[in-house]
């Protein structure tokens, strides 16, 4: 413990953005001795709204537009990470609140809200809100815990082809490239956040069709 917290505390002064990276440093430090004689407060984790604004989002390959480039790619080669500019910002204009106590928020990248719109439209506040889980539900007690979200909906979880399903979109999947991971449990001061591949939506059903619909 005072090893490990004392270790953190020197990365923290080394570096102020490394101390996002250690989910657990505002308990860790709480205990230890400033060491200064000032009165030093246990330093905050960020939010999930200002954790989701800074932190990577899937990793994104060439894929099948690799060959067309000049010079060309590999479909395997990596392209950028994604970021969740887009669901932060719908989420901002409806009024959806990241910042509120006990939650876990279920973050779509841009592609995911990308590819959703073409389809379904701008995000809307009701969708915006159905990512938002009422409680800390870490990723191993997705089968098992209570997933009504802010919208008022429950969110319906399944377990198939080796991945977490939470409606239509898999949740927190690590892969290799070039097949994109998604993250899971990543710590904000406020709650968790897990990654999705796509953007759920309030009324869905395994009979409404879509990925995953047929088991």
């Amino acid at each position: 413990g005072p090893v490990l917290g004392g270790f953190e505390r020197n990365l923290r002064f080394l570096s102020p953005m490394l101390s996002l990276g250690f989910a657990g440093s505002s308990a860790l430090v709480v205990g230890s001795r400033a060491g200064h004689g000032s009165r030093m407060s246990a330093p905050m984790m960020a939010n999930v709204a200002d954790t989701l604004a800074t932190m990577q989002g899937p990793d994104l390959y060439w894929e099948e537009i690799g060959p067309l480039q000049d010079p060309p790619k590999e479909e395997s080669d990596f392209k950028e990470y994604d970021t969740f500019s887009t669901f932060l910002a719908a989420c901002q204009q409806h009024g959806v609140d990241l910042t509120q106590p006990d939650i876990t928020v279920l973050a779509p990248g841009n592609v995911a809200c990308e590819q959703f719109s073409a389809v379904a439209g701008p995000l809307t506040k009701a969708v915006c809100e159905y990512h938002v889980i009422k409680g800390v539900v870490n990723k191993d007690s997705l089968g098992s815990a209570d997933l009504t979200t802010v919208e008022g909906s429950t969110i319906t979880y399944r377990r198939m082809f080796r991945k977490d399903f939470l409606d239509n979109a898999f949740c927190g999947q690590p892969s290799s490239p070039p097949r994109t991971s998604y993250c899971a449990n990543v710590k904000a001061d406020n709650g968790l956040i897990h990654g999705l591949n796509e953007v759920i939506y309030p009324g869905w059903s395994e009979s409404a069709g879509g990925y995953g619909s047929q088991a």
